[in-house]
């Protein structure tokens, strides 16, 4: 039986004009949302592939309680009304894979030891939260870090201390190798199932498997998260998807299912015969893999059979096989990541370590392939949401979400599959379809407007010229607040 996904501000710069510092300001507070009516507003339906004519939408202590027509005395009665002169309206963006309170990635000597660590930073966290909401992102899974740091965002966001999107969390990754702060290490199945208790018990929404586990660990981690009532998740790597979707995995996360499992005999000797340590399996893999052939009819076959959720972050590693060029993607981290993160990035930390320029272009060569693969994945009835893997390297808070789901139009995914995931498969996978993901009376008013019809082209989530966030409209003045502009 499948299991459901479970239910401190920076100094404004001297520069900011004032009216955007009120801005700021209005998007804090414990004060209750006042009641609102967007009126004029053409709704975005993702799940009809279609946008609506004009209509009000009316917004009650931060939910939506009624559609009407245009200039309905019923929607617009004792609201501030706002006449959004026919944008588009869409549900806020989910983000499925977001470390939002990840610090850089380090090695520190501790007590004569060198060690990896990746401590969690609330400054980090404040800085990512207000940038995602700024770019339309109001929920985020949290797919792997501390469970401490994930409560303090929680009762800062629940206090009104900070303006951010709610979070669904994971604790440390459970691998074979411990990294403080990201992973939490077991040696055996019985290990893993006491990771898994007492991460249940520190507040864990959900349970991160990853690629160091054997296949007992693997599915003692699934068998004892549904035993918590929690979802598994895992980050796969000699393990094929099919065999771990047999053993009952929910969820599965990035688009590089490097198991020679998945290779014919003859790819998988020639594959093994020169594969090299470290990432250059993201490309050398691909290299041997037929995204038409017997292997991905499997992999498609187990899709559609055990429907799991699935983010393909393809935005984190076309970022690593582009990282020898100048960039959007730097472009982006320069100017909406944290300082902290860009500096590990720039010193040593990336997906390409040791990659020279014949890796990149050879990296770039398979893209095709990868593109290929998520087309036929996107087509199935498997639960298919996006995730950016934020926090990794030249991955921005919210913008990167925009350059994942351009990735997969470019690649041949509908406009309308795409914000299908980003927006109600997400909230389904989250368990929290019937509060989030839809523009429907009974659900929470977290909302992107936009100055042009994204099914029309997927860039157009980009124009965005409001949030709606808990029922509170932030306008460009404070969205340009939040990204520090």
């Amino acid at each position: 039986m499948r299991i459901p996904f479970l239910p401190w501000p920076r100094p404004a710069s001297a520069a900011l004009a004032l009216s955007a510092i009120l801005a700021l300001a209005a998007t804090t507070g414990t004060a209750r949302a006042a009641t609102l009516a967007l009126d004029n507003v053409r709704i975005v339906d993702v799940e009809r592939a279609r946008s609506t004519p004009p209509r009000c939408l009316r917004i009650e202590n931060g939910s939506i309680v009624r559609i009407a027509r245009p200039a309905s005395r019923a929607c617009r009665r004792d609201a501030r009304t706002v006449d959004m002169q026919e944008r588009y309206l869409m549900p806020g963006l989910i983000d499925m894979h977001a470390h939002l309170s990840l610090g850089p990635l380090q090695m520190r000597r501790e007590r004569g030891q060198l060690t990896m660590v990746a401590d969690p930073d609330d400054a980090i966290a404040d800085h990512n939260a207000r940038r995602l909401v700024a770019f339309g992102v109001t929920t985020i899974r949290n797919p792997g870090g501390d469970l401490a740091a994930a409560a303090r965002y929680r009762e800062a966001l629940d206090g009104g201390r900070l303006t951010g999107p709610e979070s669904f969390d994971a604790g440390p990754v459970i691998n074979n190798a411990a990294v403080r702060g990201l992973a939490t290490a077991a040696s055996d199945p019985d290990e893993v199932r006491q990771v898994v208790a007492d991460q249940v018990e520190a507040g864990a929404d959900w349970i991160k498997l990853y690629t160091g586990l054997d296949r007992e660990q693997l599915r003692a981690g699934i068998e004892a998260a549904h035993a918590h009532g929690r979802p598994a998740v895992a980050h796969l790597d000699a393990i094929a998807w099919p065999d771990a979707l047999e053993m009952g995995l929910d969820a599965i996360v990035h688009l590089m299912p490097t198991s020679p499992d998945l290779l014919d005999p003859q790819a998988r000797r020639a594959w093994q015969a020169d594969a090299r340590a470290g990432t250059f399996a993201f490309f050398e893999w691909w290299e041997h893999f037929d995204p038409d052939g017997a292997e991905a009819d499997r992999m498609v076959a187990a899709f559609e059979r055990h429907r799991p959720v699935f983010d393909a972050t393809l935005v984190a590693f076309h970022a690593a096989f582009v990282q020898d060029l100048d960039n959007d993607y730097k472009d982006d981290a320069r100017r909406h990541s944290h300082p902290a993160l860009q500096a590990s990035w720039n010193d040593w930390f990336t997906f390409a370590i040791g990659w020279k320029p014949e890796d990149f272009v050879r990296a770039r060569a398979i893209w095709p392939k990868v593109q290929r693969m998520a087309v036929r994945l996107y087509a199935t009835d498997a639960r298919l949401t996006l995730g950016t893997d934020m926090s990794n390297p030249w991955i921005a808070p919210g913008i990167s979400l925009h350059r994942e789901m351009q990735l997969l139009a470019e690649a041949g995914v509908p406009a309308a599959t795409v914000l299908r995931a980003a927006t109600v498969n997400a909230a389904d996978a989250l368990g929290a379809e019937r509060r989030l993901g839809r523009i429907a009376p009974g659900h929470e008013a977290d909302l992107l407007v936009l100055d042009a019809d994204p099914l029309q082209d997927i860039r157009n989530t980009r124009a965005i010229h409001a949030v709606v966030l808990d029922g509170r409209l932030l306008d460009t003045a404070a969205l340009d607040a939040l990204k520090g502009e």
